[in-house]
């Protein structure tokens, strides 16, 4: 879409056509999202040169990590809530003390971070860490606690540009990004042939690179979202406790969510180290169609936040039940492209030096022939997710991701493991009952509030 100014957009926002906004805004995610998905294979891949325990090890790692990442991003969800809302209203003061007091909590965050490295190994083990895993991965594990923390940096400025509309830039942002990520890994892995170490360190130092951008572009004077020395160590009073309330759901909810796929990948885990990495392959595979329809919900969650906060609760609905039809229609085509590509990518994913792994490649299409079902029901529960994180519903959000979690993942599949023998079909099923029933919950209390907001508008 052509580059308006942060006032245009609001007013675009606000008034535009939604099925073309939440397309114009919503493409370049998605497209980017589709990308994140193809070069996080391509990643997977070249762990998959080194070996099946070493690919493994990646996937239980990369699930540790997001415990941590989703308390800052959680936090920066929640706090993109309040400046959109502000942002919405025209209150350009109030949205620029929100994004400072956002950029000081997440330095606090950083610094306690920093303070678990010295002490990972012992974490490791007390969460019950194959130790094949942790002689593998532990250095692996500190460079992507480092990584995570750049990495916070340039969820604000993605977030940001989000808010005024401009996707195009993120999109581009993060292609270059993986490139260089890449580039690298593939130096690293197949010229230098280094371990998954350097997986990590490739990772950093893209993380590192894009940070830079990132500041440079956030103190740039004359913008809304500024940072301003000055207003992260005092930025308005209670707009810290404020900030806190709404994301403490989220951070909690998403550090709750990557717990219980831990917890998952521990119960596959008595199937044999090799049948993680082959769940975790099935995820991101089956992850190309859900992060693509994601890309469009993602972008209707700040339409969303924006009309809230103008007083706008009708066009709210409105673009909830638009996003609807958009992220269905996405996850139909993408579910048609992975059916297509299956055996290509399973085959890729299946080959080290070694050569091919039949039967864990077999592992791998049982696992994603009921996993990939899951796709329209991720759907509708994103669209309906992000119109609750829109809304400012945090906590619906927390109770219904522990629902996902602690009620239709870990249950069902403790009881699967004593129903189904083949571990890799009862995962596989486990994924499909959990994602499909949770879409349903999600609607019915979408709906529900939908009509409380109509009525309410019609009243006033």
């Amino acid at each position: 879409m052509a580059r308006m100014t942060e006032a245009e957009f609001r007013e675009y926002s606000t008034t535009g056509n939604l099925y073309k906004l939440i397309l114009q805004v919503g493409t370049p995610l998605a497209i980017f999202a589709l990308f994140n998905c193809l070069f996080s294979i391509l990643d997977t891949m070249m762990a998959s040169h080194i070996g099946t325990i070493d690919v493994s090890a990646v996937a239980y790692f990369n699930q540790l990590r997001m415990i941590l990442s989703s308390i800052g991003s959680g936090l920066i969800t929640g706090s993109m809530i309040l400046i959109n809302r502000a942002y919405g209203a025209g209150n350009n003061k109030k949205a620029g003390e929100l994004l400072n007091t956002l950029i000081r909590l997440i330095i606090i965050i950083s610094l306690i971070f920093l303070l678990i490295i010295p002490f990972s190994p012992i974490l490791l083990r007390l969460i019950g860490t194959p130790e094949e895993f942790i002689k593998e991965g532990t250095s692996y594990f500190n460079i992507m606690i480092a990584a995570t923390i750049m990495n916070f940096i340039n969820l604000i400025y993605i977030n940001v540009e989000k808010s005024r509309g401009r996707t195009n830039i993120i999109m581009a942002l993060n292609i270059a990004s993986m490139i260089l990520k890449l580039m690298l890994t593939a130096l690293f892995i197949y010229i230098l042939e280094k371990g998954i170490l350097y997986i990590g360190i490739a990772t950093l130092i893209t993380y590192t690179s894009f940070a830079i951008y990132s500041v440079i572009h956030l103190t740039a004077k004359g913008s809304i979202f500024q940072i301003k020395p000055a207003l992260i160590l005092h930025s308005g009073k209670g707009n810290a406790k404020g900030i806190v309330q709404i994301s403490y759901p989220v951070a909690i909810e998403d550090s709750a969510f990557s717990l219980g796929k831990v917890v998952v990948n521990s119960m596959a885990a008595s199937y044999g180290a090799e049948m993680v990495g082959a769940l975790g392959i099935s995820n991101n595979v089956c992850g190309i169609a859900t992060n693509f329809e994601n890309g469009f919900s993602d972008a209707s969650s700040s339409i969303i936040s924006q009309n809230y906060g103008a007083g706008r609760a009708d066009r709210a609905v409105k673009a909830y039940r638009s996003t609807i039809v958009i992220t269905l229609a996405a996850s139909i085509v993408m579910m048609a492209a992975l059916f297509l590509s299956e055996d290509f990518l399973f085959t890729i994913f299946s080959t080290s030096k070694n050569g091919l792994d039949q039967e864990f490649k077999n592992t791998i299409r049982k696992i994603f022939i009921y996993d990939v079902t899951s796709c329209l029901g991720l759907a509708v529960n994103g669209a309906g997710m992000d119109f609750l994180l829109g809304l400012g519903k945090t906590r619906i959000t927390l109770v219904i991701n522990f629902m996902r979690i602690f009620l239709l993942r870990v249950p069902v599949l403790y009881i699967l493991q004593h129903l189904i023998t083949d571990g890799a079909t009862a995962l596989g099923v486990m994924m499909m009952i959990s994602n499909c029933s949770i879409a349903v919950i999600t609607t019915i209390i979408c709906f529900s509030i939908s009509s409380k907001l109509l009525t309410e508008r019609r009243k006033s």
